[in-house]
């Protein structure tokens, strides 16, 4: 940058003007402020500006005429227009009318930035052109100089090696094609520059064409701009990803003033660009938080380079919103801090998912704790799975298996008993020699056979370990035991049918223990017992009547559910009560469920009897079933039995 580069802002917003002022001197530039189209004509009167930055909409005049009036007092001053209108009409015009530049407010800082610095760029080429015009064979750059009739009539070094057939094709060729409209009208004029841009395969090159008055011939300085080109596509694309991110991105100076913020900011935290623009950042700041503030993070960030971490932001209505907060310092090209960039990602959502997983994690875990801890109690039942209509001589074949077990384990039984008698004798006799070895250590001789023999047999692991064989053995034979039990309880057919004093829960948990197999990969079972007095009943029966309302709500709950099983006591009467979570019963079929061959199972799962014969035994219980369903909730069944028959004798 050369030296007593000065530029003229031109703004009405005295917080606008004097944010880009401050930002513009940090940078290394002479700065003059202007607010309205008045003040900056005086000032260009005064002295010599490389570069204006015009506001479109003044309170005295409109931008392009300020523009126009500060060219028309010093030609090669640039001018970009600043502005909040997006007519593509209004930008082509002043681009048309000398502009450098349109840019829109709010503008990306660092857009406006490269933009300045291009437009200084540009400002000081055309000082450099009219210094060497009287030297054009010291031009680096091509040169060349056309007749009013469009002839070449010079090309400088520098124009000769890079276009060689320039003077032989001349406005046909491709750097000067479209060239004839400027050329007729420069001639006969006084000096006019008129700029424009052409791109040679992958080479644009700028052309500064002006008519030379006093030797009539119009004169082209060549610039190639392929690199700054490039620079302003990347600055785009880097100034189009900013505006479209997710995370709210703003950027300060170094005393903290906001100088941009993009539309994810304004989204987030619900300022407009030119509410916060020329703020201090401390105004996210929430009060009574402890969350660091602003110059804490920055802080940090001159400390280590950089901040990252969780804090909360005041948002403009007051509420503190909870983001991932990333801050790094801005460099320039001469490696001075020249600000802080901070972006922000709203966590309150992903906050508000994550405690409803945990929560949902801690259910879930809670719910496995209390399956597997059923599951285990009911683990001794699960090889009997029964039909309703088979339970008789389901019940028959089981009991007779029972008792056919029952003969042979207790000969085992009886001859574990005995083996543990004959083993712990052994065991004796075997300590006893063993005591004798050890009180003849001069007999050593006499024992060295049996002490290899004791050694290749382990004679001290086998008596541990016979006595381990013989405590699982007979923990084997109670588990069968307790298993031959239960299908005894279930099936009763061991027994004469006769009314008993039965207790409820007994028999609600043999029916368990035989069907839980059908019942343990869709559901899990609460049982919610309440306090029963014994009751009068066929309890062979009622277990039927227990295993068709579970197997029932099992089969209606499609993917996983709750079966839960209460029982109560009211007056004489006591009630046990089964509910699902399933699909529930359409309420048109309610008042059919319990008619011989009625299903509302698909075609080949059901019979329609189980509900029928059940709805019999409770009935011959002097008993009733009651019934409550909604549509994708689930179902209620719940029975209803005297504790005493009204009479006995009848009913048997």
């Amino acid at each position: 940058m050369k030296q007593k580069t000065k530029i003229l802002v031109v703004d009405d917003d005295p917080n606008l003007r004097k944010t880009l002022a401050d930002i513009l001197r940090i940078k290394g530039y002479e700065i003059a402020v202007a607010a309205n189209g008045a003040e900056a004509i005086a000032a260009a009167e005064h002295e010599t500006f490389s570069l204006a930055l015009i506001d479109l909409m003044l309170p005295d005049m409109h931008g392009l005429e300020v523009m126009r009036r500060i060219k028309a007092i010093s030609p090669l001053t640039e001018a970009i227009i600043l502005t909040g209108n997006a007519s593509m009409d209004t930008a082509i015009e002043a681009t048309r009318k000398g502009a450098f530049s349109y840019i829109l407010k709010p503008y990306l800082m660092d857009d406006l930035l490269l933009n300045i610095r291009h437009g200084i760029e540009r400002y000081q080429d055309r000082e450099e052109i009219l210094h060497l015009a009287s030297y054009p064979r010291l031009d680096p750059n091509p040169m060349l100089e056309l007749s009013p009739a469009g002839e070449v009539t010079y090309l400088n070094p520098s124009a000769e090696k890079c276009f060689p057939d320039l003077v032989e094709k001349g406005l046909k060729h491709p750097l000067l094609k479209g060239l004839e409209i400027p050329v007729t009208s420069a001639a006969g004029t006084e000096q006019q520059e008129t700029v424009r841009e052409t791109a040679l395969g992958d080479i644009t090159y700028e052309q500064y064409i002006y008519y030379v008055e006093e030797s009539n011939f119009i004169r082209i300085h060549v610039l190639d701009i392929s690199e700054r080109k490039r620079a302003e596509v990347e600055r785009r694309r880097l100034s189009e990803a900013v505006e479209q991110s997710l995370e709210a991105i703003v950027l300060t100076d170094t005393e903290r003033l906001i100088i941009y913020v993009n539309p994810a900011f304004t989204r987030l935290f619900g300022y407009s660009a030119q509410e916060v623009i020329g703020q201090p950042v401390d105004l996210l700041t929430v009060e009574d938080d402890s969350s660091p503030t602003p110059r804490q993070v920055t802080e940090v960030a001159l400390a280590q380079g950089a901040y990252s971490g969780e804090t909360r932001r005041r948002c403009k209505d007051g509420r503190a919103a909870l983001v991932l907060l990333n801050v790094a310092i801005v460099r320039d090209e001469h490696n001075e801090i020249s600000g802080y960039v901070g972006t922000m990602t709203d966590l309150t959502e992903l906050k508000h998912a994550e405690i409803e997983a945990q929560q949902r994690m801690v259910e879930l875990t809670r719910a496995n704790a209390e399956l597997r801890e059923l599951n285990a109690k009911l683990a001794q039942a699960q090889n009997q799975l029964m039909q309703s209509e088979k339970m008789a001589s389901i019940g028959m074949l089981a009991a007779g298996v029972a008792h056919e077990i029952n003969n042979p384990m207790g000969y085992i039984q009886s001859n574990l008993g005995a083996l543990e008698t004959y083993i712990k004798k052994f065991l004796a006799v075997l300590d006893a020699y063993e005591k004798v070895e050890l009180s003849m250590p001069d007999k050593n001789e006499l024992f060295a056979g049996l002490a290899e023999l004791k050694k290749d047999w382990e004679i001290a692991y086998l008596k541990q370990d016979v006595v381990a064989l013989l405590s699982e053995s007979h923990e084997g034979v109670d588990r069968v035991k307790s298993i031959v039990e239960s299908l005894k309880d279930f099936s009763r057919i061991d027994i004469e049918e006769k009314w008993r004093q039965e207790d409820i829960h007994h028999g609600l948990d043999s029916t368990l223990g035989v069907i839980w197999n059908e019942l343990k990969y869709k559901c899990e079972v609460a049982k919610e017992y309440g306090v029963l007095p014994p009751v009068e009943c066929l309890l062979a029966q009622l277990n039927q009547v227990f295993m068709n309302l579970l197997v029932n709500a099992a089969q209606a709950i499609e993917t996983h559910g709750t079966i839960t099983i209460r029982t109560g006591h009211e007056g004489d009467k006591v009630w046990v009560e089964v509910r699902d979570t399933g699909k529930g019963i359409p309420p048109e079929d309610i008042p059919h469920l319990f008619d011989p061959f009625f299903t509302t199972k698909p075609v080949g799962k059901g019979t329609g009897l189980g509900l029928s014969v059940s709805y019999s035994i409770v009935e011959k219980h002097h008993g009733k079933i009651e019934v409550h369903s909604e549509t994708g909730k689930g179902s209620t069944f719940r029975v209803w039995l005297p504790v005493r028959q009204p009479d006995v004798e009848e009913a048997a």
